[in-house]
């Protein structure tokens, strides 16, 4: 059979593979594929029709999308399902464009409602599976003020059963579904607490939850306010982040601050009304915040100040961003940059500059599309947009998974490559970057071109501009440049964690020794007064030991790895000499040596952890960013600066070269 209309060389393949008699699975895939390319095809390719207009064109694309979509559901070999069929249908329209352009079914929209409102009804707790999909879900976070706080829940809890129905087996999505709830209404779960020998159960009254996206963990310093909206927080921009911004200046005033940081590292971003109600804390009124450029005449405006600042200009301020910090955050940072307001110190940013509304989709308005409608540019005109993003030149990739999981390409690929099983991929999915099963099952749904971050045509969003392009800040005439996202004024690498300490974190072995340590121990009620064991990483190493505790761990040098292939081929290939043996011992020897060099040099990196992961078991968020902050080079750059009127002065004068 010979379909005329399709003369797409792609098309015209995927549809005689469908044909094909093959297993069913195979058959859907193609299927999937064939009627979301034909709905990007039949919409957008305009040569399809020549010599009409484009309310034309879209019509005649409509129909012969909706006859496809008949055709498969009343005909196709399979019973097939609507809603699989619109989404396929949505998918393949969204092939084409920009990775920030995407669909959220009704579960996901919820989320993204929460996440932009900071408020739903529920315990006020965090909760992760750890290892095996079957096993129970652990407390790894609780939230201040909150039923689940004042319930008495902490760290490490265990749950067990939700009004009595096991939660063993269940997905993640599923368990937090069933603890969220109407505010008033009650629930009892059963905890399994370590250092108590039977379970309990604590009835709770749901309420609703505030999620703070402004936090000030305590004091850091005598004179200097530090404010987190970091991934330490795990804060996003908000409609109360404005509100909460400003009473948490108001505070570090009132307790004597002469200078402030402004965490923003690692905030993937939020609204864009939430970054400009942030920078007019910094600014006088009318400022020039962001001014946005879009295809409609009301998707471009600029956004200015509307008050008076709350921090008074001759307190100094520094922003501290890194390579996670996108969109809103990099809003805030070139306009403090760009005003010359404050210094911005650590990497650069993300490079997200472009902004997206989400419309409505369905009869009840259930589902959404959230689709690119404008590009930003900061007040000296530049635009920070990165689209090397989803054109690989050797630069870090990351995977958007749901609505804001990122995940490192490089490390997926690296996963995807030592697994044996499927299975084994989602296992290391969930244990390594926290993801749900659910979530993790779609990171392998992925088209190729997806995981790498991809567009496949022109259609992929605002192009980047010359990244040697200069730019003048509008007070002190400083060289700024576009594309790439932020420069920080002042460059700081943070240090790499050992291969061992990432591994040990991976495993969830720190965090299990931490909320064990703290079953036998009491603390004092700030995290200030509290200092760590000095044999605190022996200690560790004494429950490692235990084989119930360290469940099979195992790390290999590099070394250890090489001299085991070289094993392993002289086995395979039977060469094995007096020679070839004297080197392979030779080859051991190192590796011991390298093991016991990894091990040393990791011990100072796993104390920070231990304090870290102890910090939270025991005082929450607030005590796990004071802990952080301890070994944290950048935050110590921007206490020096801040403290050093005339180095901070030197560099915000500075004309760049």
């Amino acid at each position: 059979m010979n379909l005329p209309f399709i003369k797409n060389e792609l098309l015209m393949q995927l549809y005689t593979a469908w044909r094909r008699p093959m297993f069913v699975r195979r058959r859907f895939a193609i299927f999937t594929t064939l009627i979301g390319v034909l709905c990007v095809y039949l919409v957008l390719d305009s040569r399809l029709v020549t010599g009409e207009d484009t309310y034309e064109q879209l019509g005649r694309g409509f129909e012969a999308i909706n006859e496809a979509y008949q055709l498969l559901f009343n005909e196709y070999v399979d019973e097939l399902k609507a809603e699989d069929l619109s989404k396929a249908a949505i998918s393949g329209m969204l092939w084409d464009l920009d990775p920030y352009t995407t669909f959220f079914d009704s579960r996901d929209l919820k989320q993204l409602q929460i996440e932009t409102q900071g408020k739903f009804g529920g315990l006020g707790i965090m909760i992760s599976k750890r290892g095996k999909e079957e096993g129970p879900p652990v407390v790894m976070n609780v939230i201040e003020g909150t039923p689940a706080d004042t319930s008495k829940l902490v760290v490490g809890d265990r749950i067990i059963a939700i009004d009595g129905d096991p939660t063993f087996d269940k997905d993640l999505r599923e368990i937090v579904g069933t603890l969220r709830g109407d505010p008033g209404a009650g629930v009892t779960i059963k905890i399994e607490r370590p250092g108590l020998e039977k379970p309990f159960d604590q009835p709770i009254i749901r309420a609703r939850i505030d999620i703070s996206s402004v936090q000030i963990p305590g004091e850091v310093d005598p004179d200097i306010g530090y404010i987190s909206m970091s991934w330490l927080s795990s804060s996003r921009f908000t409609e109360r982040t404005g509100r909460e911004l400003q009473r948490a200046l108001i505070k570090s005033l009132n307790n004597g601050a002469t200078g402030i940081i402004l965490d923003l590292r690692g905030n993937p971003g939020g609204l864009l009304n939430a970054a400009v109600d942030v920078v007019d804390k910094f600014l006088s009124s009318n400022h020039l915040v962001v001014s946005t450029r879009g295809r409609l005449a009301e998707q471009s405006r600029s956004h200015k100040t509307r008050y008076d600042p709350i921090l008074p200009a001759d307190i100094p301020l520094v922003i501290l961003v890194d390579e996670r910090s996108a969109s809103a955050s990099e809003i805030v940072a070139g306009a403090i940059q760009d005003w010359d307001r404050g210094l911005i110190v650590g990497t650069q940013t993300f490079g997200k500059g472009s902004v997206q509304t989400v419309r409505p989709l369905g009869r009840d308005g259930d589902k959404a599309l959230k689709l690119t409608t404008a590009a930003y540019y900061t007040p000296s005109g530049r635009s920070i947009h990165n689209a090397e993003k989803r054109r690989y030149r050797g630069g870090p990739i990351e995977i958007t998974v749901g609505t804001s999981t990122k995940v490192s390409a490089y490390e997926l690929f690296g996963i995807i490559g030592q697994a044996e099983r499927r299975d084994d991929v989602i296992i290391e999915l969930e244990e390594r970057f926290g993801l749900e099963k659910d979530l993790a099952e779609e990171v392998l749904g992925m088209r190729l071109e997806g995981l790498l971050g991809l567009a496949s045509s022109e259609h992929n969003g605002p192009e980047d501009i010359d990244p040697e392009k200069v730019f003048t800040t509008r007070v002190n005439k400083r060289k700024v440049y576009g594309g790439g996202g932020i420069k920080p004024d002042v460059v700081v690498q943070q240090e790499r964690r050992p291969r061992l300490v990432l591994a040990l974190l991976r495993a969830g072995l720190i965090f299990d020794f931490a909320v064990d340590f703290a079953t036998t121990q009491a603390f004092p009620s700030r995290f200030e007064d509290y200092t760590l064991p000095e044999d605190i990483v022996d200690q560790f190493w004494t429950f490692m030991a235990d084989s119930t505790n360290s469940g099979g761990f195992s790390y290999q040098t590099d070394t250890e790895i090489k001299v085991q292939e070289i094993k392993e081929a002289l086995i395979e290939n039977d060469v094995f000499t007096d020679d070839t043996i004297t080197s392979l011992t030779q080859l051991s020897q190192a590796a011991e040596r390298e093991r016991e060099a990894d091990y040393d040099k990791a011990r100072p990196y796993i104390r920070l952890e231990i304090e870290r992961a102890l910090a939270n078991r025991v005082w929450g968020t607030n005590g796990k960013i004071l802990a952080t902050l301890k070994g944290d080079k950048q935050f110590q750059e921007a206490v020096r600066l801040l403290k050093d009127r005339a180095v901070y002065a030197q560099k915000l004068a500075l004309v760049k070269e």
